[in-house]
């Protein structure tokens, strides 16, 4: 009877429902993880914190690699948390380079794939805005302008990926926000630039 069949294919293929289930916890567990360390990667880069900010970053390069030996054997549960936390990796990378001269790893140097490195290039740039903007609280406008090259440069470069949005998701909209962060970041160079004129004036 085909309902004979049809139960003895359900029960056939529990056991591997449950396991892609427990993996799918464990999944968003360890991916809410990895996203913390990038975030205190950041955070401490920002500050200054080199050791700090290094040795968080390698504890998330391994998390990241835990989670790519997961998804390698449950390759449709790669979406969601699981893409997040490649891309914030992503992001770290860049910014711990920018900030401490260390060799960038790229997408093959952390096993994470391209589509996600490429948005969290994207998205390290409302990073380099934020260097931007200390660099310019502490008068360092020349660094700050150096730095604003690298954001124009990143966007050239990611503006030119001109792929559907199955291709690469998500990165069309995070151009399009690039574009109003480059204008800001622009302005408040501009008006720092401003400021120091007056000042030589008034001296």
């Amino acid at each position: 009877m085909i309902s004979d069949q049809i139960k003895e294919y359900i029960n056939s293929v529990n056991a591997r429902l449950m396991e892609r289930f427990d993996n799918r916890e464990k999944l968003l567990l360890m991916s809410r993880e990895l996203i913390r360390y990038c975030g205190e990667t950041i955070s401490l880069s920002h500050r200054g914190e080199k050791e700090r900010a290094l040795k968080r970053y390698q504890e998330a390069i391994k998390k990241s690699k835990e989670i790519e030996q997961v998804v390698s054997n449950f390759p449709e549960l790669l979406y969601g948390d699981v893409g997040t936390a490649f891309q914030e990796l992503a992001e770290a990378s860049v910014v711990i380079s920018m900030y401490f001269g260390e060799k960038l790893n790229l997408a093959s140097d952390i096993g994470i794939p391209d589509t996600y490195y490429i948005t969290g290039i994207a998205d390290s740039v409302g990073e380099m805005r934020r260097r931007v903007l200390e660099l310019l609280k502490e008068g360092k406008n020349q660094e700050a302008e150096k730095t604003y090259r690298i954001m124009e440069d990143i966007y050239q470069t990611l503006w030119n990926l001109e792929y559907p949005k199955s291709v690469v998701p998500g990165l069309r909209q995070k151009v399009d926000a690039l574009r109003r962060i480059l204008e800001e970041t622009y302005h408040d160079i501009f008006l720092a630039s401003l400021r120091i004129s007056s000042d030589n004036v008034v001296h």
